[in-house]
């Protein structure tokens, strides 16, 4: 039904200079649409035609916020037409006009989208080779941010192919340059414009050479849109330019004009209209809001919001119900879900409504600063939305528009909330959020008539009985809401992208119903889509996860059996009395074959720690007190006594220690003369006896010892066996010494000799002057074993010392 005017001539539009557009109404799909007629109405040949013809059905399938929506294509008396929706907003060359250029960050951001989506068109090269770049409106998205909308496709002129990358870089520099200086670019050297030269070398080398020299433009869109995102990086800080949606927060300075507006009422005032029973909230809100005006009622100062319907001229009144007919149902304490209207009243030319205005803002807001939502965000929703569809059954409402514009978030106290408290929430989950409500509307609105649907008819056939289709239509809207919100998707149809991190068994349910929603009666009803919603989101994926599909392999998880777990706190949380335990004992965790076992360790044991340990620190503080004072003490020397060459000090439960023999082939020394170790001796106070045990102490190389004394006789009668050492010698280097030998059994000393008092009182006072020492005979080169201070060597030196008859002489 094509609208008309006051005086009876139909309204029309302005659109591609190569089409007819007028304004109509789909009584199908009871929406307001756009409808083209192809080569300004004059015939197509046959192979115009066909190629007009299934070049529009592929832009049919086309979604998405920079594109312009065809929803119906057909034929009539050799003229082909198409209906698209309903597109509302101010042509960029007016705009630019009216409002200057505007900031280069802007500007890259909406051709950075623009070219992005652009770009998802690989799959259709016929239609993206006809694509005018440089006719597109700018409109906004959702009220919230402003959008480049492409307008025209191109399917009047002749299908080619020729040169279509070079034509469409160009196009978007021509753009650029319309948005950047304010006007439209007529053969002007780019480089005596300032917001072109401090452009990136990238960006600034493209543009100049597709304004100035056509034939050697570059042909990559790819390239252009890598060179406009780096030009949004060099301007912006790192955070922002990872959102470029950021930069196109709408502000009433940036509102393009409606032209619908200005069209349905005909260049009048909205204050004109609504006359003195409300007072327009601001003049900006009256443009970024063309049919959804908030207002104050003048009688009692409440806020409400006026929409404004159309006329009969436009859209019959047998069309559509702007309030259901049992409103007097409404009750809002049992219906709190349900956004209630106030008044409603009608004049030959336009119909007005009313609605209640609380704080909050709606779901599309929400849906565009964050695109999709998690599927435990979607949980809480569908339970409201479920619960609002129920309460409007009762109101006697058989179809609600689940559009998320008509869907309202009453967030916050009684009163307006500030836009940083919007932000605020908008960054959090929904499950976060603190109390609030879903708010549906029932009601119609101008918005209802006029935006596409977000669900479209069943493709085979509808009920002829009302209450059954009606029924059918609710299961599916709530089906294609869900999956909406979880894709971002508007009418993305039954192969949605959903998120990696979605189970794989919830988006198989979803395509699943998606599938069954192009048939009538197939889909499930509300209540048994959300239940199951729900068991398939809180259960985990039979199939491999994320992390298995990237390794490439996935974790037979049949074959593996657990067998049970122990807690290391069974001990503490376990109560003093176990007689329930023990009527009731445990069965085994899989199988029987397994036997129960208790892990938990016995109370008597659980606090005799303790004194290991202060026992274990007492005999280390021993062992360190022991250890320095004994390296404090010098080691006197023995002049007269024939003592071991060299004395382990270290206990032993036998009281023994280890001395080490020479080799036998070495000759033996005089009995007369005896021998004394050059090294400091290790002084043992009597009658204490310094051991060693039995076993070998020292792994190194070490000189062959003479055998051990056939039987050990108890240590009372204590022995004394001295070790001989050959004459002193040149001593042997590193690289001369023989090869190590096997370590023999050591010899076993019964007692430590020591110098006696006289001998050592002698020393002290000077009286015995020791001759200087001689290089030691070193047999075998080895290493102590422990590099520790205070550790006892395990050399075996030896060397003659003068008589004591000398030693008084001297």
């Amino acid at each position: 039904m094509i609208a008309r005017r006051a005086g009876g001539e139909p309204v029309g539009l302005v659109r591609s200079p190569d089409e007819v557009v007028f304004l109509a109404f789909d009584e199908s799909i009871k929406r307001l649409v756009e409808l083209h007629i192809l080569r300004s109405g004059r015939t197509l040949d046959s192979v115009a035609k066909k190629s007009a013809f299934e070049r529009a059905k592929e832009a049919s399938e086309i979604r998405g916020a920079s594109f312009m929506r065809i929803q119906d294509v057909g034929e009539d008396q050799g003229l082909v037409y198409y209906t698209s929706n309903l597109n509302d907003g101010e042509f960029i060359e007016d705009y630019i006009r009216r409002r200057g250029p505007l900031q280069p960050a802007m500007v890259f951001s909406l051709v950075f989208q623009l070219l992005d989506d652009l770009l998802h068109l690989k799959k259709y090269p016929r239609l993206v080779s006809q694509i005018r770049l440089d006719r597109v409106v700018m409109t906004t998205l959702e009220d919230t941010f402003l959008q480049l909308r492409i307008y025209d496709y191109g399917l009047s002129a002749t299908e080619s192919d020729a040169n279509t990358g070079a034509r469409l870089v160009i196009q978007v520099c021509e753009l650029m340059f319309l948005m950047l200086t304010g006007k439209t670019y007529a053969g002007d050297n780019p480089d005596r414009f300032p917001s072109l030269t401090s452009l990136p070398t990238g960006l600034r080398t493209a543009m100049r050479t597709a304004l100035t020299d056509p034939a050697n433009c570059p042909t990559s869109i790819e390239k252009v849109r890598d060179d406009v995102r780096e030009a949004i990086g060099a301007i912006v800080s790192s955070i922002n330019a990872r959102n470029p949606r950021k930069q196109l927060v709408l502000i009433p300075a940036l509102q393009p004009r409606s032209q619908l507006q200005d069209l349905l009422l005909e260049n009048v005032p909205v204050e004109i209209i609504l006359g003195n029973r409300f007072r327009v909230e601001g003049e900006d809100n009256a443009r970024r809001y063309p049919f959804s005006i908030p207002c104050f009622n003048t009688k009692n100062e409440q806020p409400v919001t006026v929409h404004l319907l159309p006329p009969a001229r436009i859209v019959e009144k047998t069309q559509y119900e702007a309030v259901p007919l049992q409103t007097w149902r409404f009750n809002a304490d049992k219906h709190p879900n349900i956004l209630r209207s106030l008044s409603l009243w009608e004049s030959p030319d336009w119909t007005f409504l009313t609605e209640e205005r609380e704080p909050g803002f709606s779901l599309s807001r929400l849906l565009a600063e964050r695109i999709t939502l998690n599927p435990q965000e979607v949980a809480v929703l569908l339970r409201q939305v479920h619960a609002g569809q129920e309460q409007a059954l009762e109101c006697g409402v058989q179809r609600l528009d689940l559009h998320p514009s008509n869907i309202m978030l009453r967030v916050g106290k009684n009163g307006p909330l500030m836009s940083r408290d919007h932000d605020r929430l908008m960054q959090k989950r929904l499950d976060a959020w603190p109390t609030f409500q879903v708010k549906l509307r029932a009601h119609l609105t101008m918005r209802n008539l006029y935006e596409p649907p977000l669900v479209d008819k069943p493709e085979h056939g509808e009920h002829p009985e009302g209450h059954l289709a009606d029924r059918d239509y609710r299961s599916r809207a709530f089906v294609a809401l869900a999956a909406y919100l979880l894709t971002g998707q508007r009418q993305g149809g039954i192969h949605p992208q959903f998120p990696e991190a979605m189970p794989e068994l919830l988006a198989d349910f979803i395509r699943e119903c998606l599938e069954k929603s192009r048939h009538h009666g197939q889909v499930v009803s509300p209540a048994e889509f959300l239940t199951q919603y729900e068991v398939l989101m809180n259960g985990t994926s039979s199939g491999p996860d994320l992390a298995a599909r990237l390794r490439g392999l996935s974790v037979p998880l049949g074959e593996m059996e657990s067998v049970g777990s122990v807690s290391d706190f069974d001990n503490e949380w376990r109560d003093d009395s176990d007689a329930d335990s023990l009527d009731d004992p445990p069965s085994p965790p899989v199988s029987r074959r397994f036997k129960p076992v208790d892990f938990n360790r016995s109370k008597s044991q659980a606090y005799l720690g303790w004194p290991v340990w202060v026992a274990v620190a007492a005999v280390m503080l021993g062992f360190a007190s022991w250890w320095v004072f004994s390296s404090a003490k010098p080691a006197p020397k023995v002049p007269a006594t024939p003592v071991v060459a060299e004395v382990l000090a270290e206990k032993s439960p036998a009281n023994e220690v280890t001395v080490i023999e020479p080799e036998a082939t070495i000759p033996p020394v005089p009995a007369s003369k005896q021998v004394v170790s050059h090294q400091p001796l290790v002084t043992v106070p009597a009658p204490a006896v310094t051991a060693a045990p039995t076993a070998p102490v020292d792994k190194t190389p070490q000189a062959t010892p003479s055998p051990p004394p056939t039987e050990q006789p108890p240590p009372a009668p204590a022995k004394i066996k001295t070790a001989v050492a050959p004459l002193a010698s040149p001593p042997l280097s590193k690289q001369d010494a023989p090869a190590p030998r096997p370590a023999p059994e050591p010899v076993i000393i019964r007692k430590a000799i020591v110098p006696s008092p006289e001998e050592v009182a002698r020393f002290r006072q000077g009286l015995a002057n020791p001759q200087p020492a001689q290089l030691p005979v070193q047999t075998i080169p080895q290493e102590p074993a422990n590099q520790r201070s205070g550790a006892v060597p395990t050399l075996n030196i030896a060397q003659p010392m003068p008589l004591p008859e000398a030693a008084a002489r001297q």
